[in-house]
């Protein structure tokens, strides 16, 4: 006779049932309240009995809470998030150091963090670490090497040219009564795809006069769906096992119109109609380029843009015949990726905070006029070596990327248990990193830090 005849079902339902609620319990009550060597350290209430703080961080503009929470408890802060994950948030030089440069390799990129910069932007150098990253970065040197970028200037030019006679052709048909109104970040988002894919690629956009530019359009899809709520919902499916194959295959995209229906994730259609139609472009780009590799190496050298130098140095890794590093095919689609969503947003939200900024400063306005127009009275395209030069130009960059940098927040995961500015930090804990609230810290950048 078999034994499970002997096993009454319903006892293993309840056995079952009971242990999901002592782990549930254990990890969202006990743990946090009781058992964590973290309970001591200063932060907020722990929220929500299930979701904790999460709710009020994701609701909230990026980094409202965790302003509130530092000038209330201080540099070294718990925060509990969903399910009774822990995070600590230090701002104390010391500690980022420990954390971002000293002992990076024991603190990567949280599982998820790493899925979302994934899909988004490819498993390129954001998301590799280690060996691989080392490698990677080691590879891609001849490409962002000084002479290579100062080689590039007047690609970027043409771009910023078009978008300066388009903003003079909107506001000289302005109503001078009611003025006008200019979308600057929508322009900025174009101006910066349009020079990366020039010097990343030696591709012509033109979003700027195309304003059905696929390219453009699924990024601008992609952008509208930023949102604390949104984004939480992507990292719970990216958790899930298979989730981020899914996101990214063909199944999932012959089926976005359902998943727009879905009443929770409905924004997922969207995500993964963008995404589909960004890798499907950049492949492309990619093929193009590798049919360079059959080019004469003299035919080769003359083409300037990022890939072309990347496929170039692989080929003589090749042909070289060592054991060096080559990035694979699929490597070089996620660099692709990587230039493309890493590189153009970020300077699109850069530039554009920085000119609102100096909107509202006139006195920093006329100041950087002072400073560029004689160079431009005497060169309608300085190169790169008299712009470096220019210190309050170089001021108002990184003054406007402190204040509002275009990523306001990451994340780190705590490889092993260790110590950090004097706490006790467990194996498996988020290190959060408001970059945001780091940069207007007054404990780091005095009393005017917001100003």
């Amino acid at each position: 006779m078999s034994v499970l005849q002997y096993i009454d079902t319903n006892h293993i339902l309840y056995g079952v049932s009971g242990y999901i609620v002592y782990i549930f319990v254990y990890k969202v009550w006990i743990w946090p309240h009781f058992l964590s060597p973290l309970r001591k350290v200063p932060g907020p209430p722990l929220g929500n009995i299930i979701f904790g703080q999460s709710p009020n961080i994701i609701r909230s503009e990026v980094g409202t809470n965790e302003k509130k929470w530092v000038r209330e408890y201080g540099p070294t802060i718990r925060i509990v998030g969903a399910f009774g994950t822990e995070r600590m948030l230090f701002l104390s030089p010391e500690a980022l150091r420990q954390v971002l440069v000293k002992d990076w390799l024991e603190y990567p990129r949280p599982g998820f963090v790493k899925n979302i910069l994934g899909l988004a932007t490819g498993y390129g150098l954001l998301t590799v670490t280690g060996d691989e990253h080392k490698q990677m970065r080691k590879a891609m040197n001849p490409a962002f090497s000084l002479p290579n970028l100062i080689s590039q200037t007047n690609m970027y030019y043409e771009p910023i040219e078009g978008l300066i006679n388009i903003f003079k052709d909107k506001v000289g048909k302005e109503d001078s009564e009611k003025g006008s109104i200019i979308h600057v970040y929508e322009w900025m988002s174009k101006v910066t795809l349009d020079i990366i894919c020039e010097t990343a690629f030696g591709y012509r956009a033109d979003s700027l006069h195309n304003p059905h530019n696929e390219l453009a359009e699924a990024y601008e899809l992609l952008l509208s769906l930023q949102s604390g709520v949104n984004l939480a919902k992507l990292s719970f499916l990216v958790t899930l096992p298979g989730g981020p194959s899914i996101l990214a295959s063909k199944w999932a995209y012959n089926w976005r119109n359902v998943l727009r229906k879905l009443p929770i994730f409905s924004p997922l259609g969207d995500f993964v109609d963008a995404m589909y139609r960004i890798r499907k472009l950049s492949k492309a780009m990619l093929e193009e380029k590798m049919k360079d590799a059959d080019l004469p190496l003299t035919d080769m050298e003359a083409k300037r843009d990022i890939m072309s130098i990347l496929v170039r140095a692989r080929r003589a890794e090749q042909e070289g015949g060592k054991d060096g590093y080559a990035m694979s095919d699929r490597a070089m689609m996620d660099q692709v990726l990587t230039f493309l969503g890493a590189g153009h947003e970020t300077t699109a939200s850069g530039l554009t905070w920085t000119l609102w900024f100096l909107a509202n400063s006139l006195d920093d306005q006329r100041r950087l006029r002072a400073e560029l127009e004689p160079i431009f009275a005497n060169e309608s395209r300085p190169e790169y070596r008299i712009l470096k030069d220019l210190q309050w130009l170089d001021a108002v960059v990184m003054e406007g990327l402190r204040i509002m940098p275009p990523v306001p927040v990451t994340a780190r995961e705590a490889a092993k248990t260790d110590y950090i500015d004097g706490v006790l930090v467990p194996k498996g804990t988020l290190i959060y990193i408001p970059i945001r609230v780091m940069n207007s810290y007054k404990g780091v950048w005095g009393e005017d830090a917001d100003e």
